[in-house]
Parts: C-alpha cells; structure tokens; sequence
C-alpha cells in the first residue's frame, strides 16, 4: 500500500556503523570503477560482483537503517524491508544492542539505534538516573550528557503511550490486537535484486573460472 508523502513527527539519528559504512561503500564503488574502466587492472567480474555485493551489504546494513515516527506509526527502515508498526500496538520498546519493539508477542527489530556491547551490559534503567526535560509541544527531549540510546528508548514510549491514548487502546486489550493487525513489511526489491544478482555473478564466475 503506498503511503506518498508522509511527515514524520520524528526521525532518529542512527547510533554507529556509518563511517565504516561510508568507507566499505566508497572502496566498493572504486573497485567496481577500476574493474570496468580498466580491464587490465586485475579486477576481474569476480571481484567486481564480489564488490558490488559487499558495497550493496555494507550500506543497506550500516548506512540505510534508519527509525521514524509519523502521527500514528513506527517506520523501521531495515536492510531488505521497511517495518511499518502502529504506535497504539506497541507493547514494549527496549533499545540493548539493537532497537526491539514488540507487537502482538512478536519482536522487531531496528540495528539503527543501539549500545555498544559494554553499555547493553549495564544495569536496568530502572536503577539509573534519567535526565529528560519536558518541552511544549514538543515532547521529551534529551538533556546534555544523557546516553542517545536511553533517549530514544524514552521517547518511543512516550509516543507509543500518546497513540494509546489518542486512539483509547489499553495494553493488552482486544483493541491493541486488532490495531496489531495492520503491521506491514515491504521489502526492498532493489537491494534484494542487487544482492542476489551480484552473488549469483559471483558464485558463477567462479565456477566457470
């Protein structure tokens, strides 16, 4: 189903991984230059395909991921799909090494924002310190010094609770399981066909080789 234009009421910065993205892609790119303006450079289709199948890996897993907010629905924007879960269905939101957010006993999950294997270690957030300022009409914002990730964590449910109660949906009712089940997945034919079409170069190449 399209959605056209949509305005999001909040779009979250990703946590890590893209310098590295953006170096694995710019390397792939140039190996795939190299192989097709210069024959003779050695790169051959193998390591062309090989190239392109990283480039295409490395940035739909480090650079595309990405987490919106629009009136009424949670966007995870993943490496061969794009998540759409209505807010007023959520039932948990946690953010360890990557964002989960559970919906119908079901887990989803987001690598565009997380901890570093040390922070997911410590203890519950219950124990620590938040440091969080209402602002007017704009919600929760994250106060200097306060960890991105414990931000985002808060400010999801805080809009998952908004969406509950804008739409008088109580945890655990009738209603949140029905509002469940306008949950979609829409994959992303152009990575898939990337990744797919290059593998198969590859792996063919090299069996003809």
């Amino acid at each position: 189903m399209p959605h056209g234009r949509e305005e999001y009421v909040e779009v979250f910065r990703p946590t890590s991984g893209r310098f590295l993205g953006v170096v694995g892609v710019v390397v792939s790119a140039a190996v795939v230059v190299i192989g097709v303006v210069d024959p003779g450079s050695g790169f051959g289709i193998t390591t062309v395909a090989v190239a392109v199948l990283v480039g295409a890996l490395v940035h739909g897993s480090m650079l595309k991921p990405v987490v919106r907010v629009t009136e009424d629905e949670l966007v995870m924007v993943n490496l061969f799909e794009t998540v759409r879960l209505p807010l007023a269905a959520v039932q948990s939101v946690v953010v360890r090494q990557v964002l989960a957010v559970l919906v119908a006993d079901k887990r989803y999950v987001s690598p565009a924002v997380g901890r570093s294997f040390r922070q997911a270690l410590r203890k519950p957030r219950s124990t620590r310190e938040l440091a969080m300022t209402p602002v007017p009409g704009e919600g929760l914002v994250a106060e200097e010094g306060m960890n991105y990730a414990d931000f985002v964590e808060d400010r999801l449910r805080a809009l998952c609770a908004q969406a509950r109660s804008r739409h008088r949906v109580k945890q655990g009712s009738p209603e949140q399981a029905a509002v469940a089940a306008r949950v979609s997945r829409a994959p992303a034919y152009v990575q898939l066909g990337v990744v797919v079409l290059a593998g198969l170069v590859a792996v063919l190449s090299l069996a003809l080789a």
